[in-house]
């Protein structure tokens, strides 16, 4: 039986699964080896400033997009340790949108909503990994048959054609970049979405470690490439235009136990039928 992970760090700072205590652990469909590329580098912790405000022009490299990394998001803290998810975003309804919608939204920001995001990929690590992305974006309505989540297998292809190996952190990548694609969030009313997410290789490295790959042009300190460039760039440059439009985008690092949903989701997905080209998942009316 699947049963969610909850990381244990070593005295040398690497996570591995609290379980079965293995860095890559396709038991619980979890991969902490990004940890080993941050800790042996040790830059990205260098890097940071002790702030989640947007990074200056300066701080890109010549040769990046101007799109990609000229926005950095920030991490979302709320008032009171004491709230969760449930609690801070309990389910509401959108009345700016046409027709009024279902959403997580903030209890006394009205323009805030939630979304909960997650991977998964069975084998991680192993031969034919399989891996799932899921987003739940409204509390379901079984009585209509109306979901409130989005799941699907992750496609071999990333943004750019190329074919990647399937694992569980490309998983939770994918997941953002389809919740954040899935509707027009500003055209609903809403101004700031919070991305829920209890993948710290995420949270921690869109809104820290990202500005020292962006300096050293997606590259560690020690010359080696930044893995998942592709989805990192792709997320990025939909964080920079989001923004540009009006929505800002935050990340709320949560428990896993807090993401349940999600997460049960996404490991449904990584059991479905391979899928090809990297498409956007796009809802109609939802």
């Amino acid at each position: 039986m699947f049963v969610p992970d909850s990381p244990i760090e070593l005295p040398n700072g690497r996570l591995v699964c609290g379980a079965h205590q293995l860095v890559i652990c396709p038991m619980c469909t979890v991969d902490y080896s990004f940890m080993d590329e941050i800790l042996d580098d040790n830059s990205e912790f260098e890097d940071q400033d002790g702030s989640d405000e947007a990074t200056a022009d300066d701080d890109i490299p010549k040769n990046s997009s101007a799109s990609v990394g000229s926005v950095i998001p920030t991490k979302f803290h709320p008032l009171w340790t004491s709230d969760t998810p449930e609690s801070l975003f309990p389910p509401g309804l959108g009345y700016d949108a046409m027709p009024i919608v279902r959403r997580f939204i903030h209890r006394t920001e009205t323009t805030r909503l939630l979304i909960y995001t997650d991977g998964a990929c069975l084998n991680n690590g192993g031969a034919n990994p399989r891996a799932g992305c899921s987003f739940v974006f409204k509390n379901s309505a079984p009585e209509i048959g109306e979901p409130g989540y989005i799941r699907f297998r992750l496609e071999n292809q990333g943004p750019t054609g190329k074919v990647h190996q399937q694992t569980s952190n490309r998983a939770e990548l994918r997941a953002v970049i389809a919740a954040l694609r899935f509707r027009s969030w500003l055209g609903e009313g809403f101004s700031n979405l919070v991305i829920a997410t209890d993948s710290e290789y995420v949270v921690e490295g869109a809104t820290s470690w990202v500005r020292g790959w962006l300096r050293r042009d997606w590259r560690t300190r020690m010359g080696a490439p930044i893995k998942n460039r592709d989805l990192w760039e792709c997320l990025l440059g939909d964080i920079a235009q989001l923004n540009d439009e009006g929505l800002q985008v935050e990340f709320w690092r949560i428990p896993r136990d807090w993401n349940k949903e999600a997460d049960s989701h996404a490991k449904h997905a990584a059991s479905g039928e391979p899928q090809g080209p990297f498409m956007n998942q796009t809802g109609l009316l939802v």
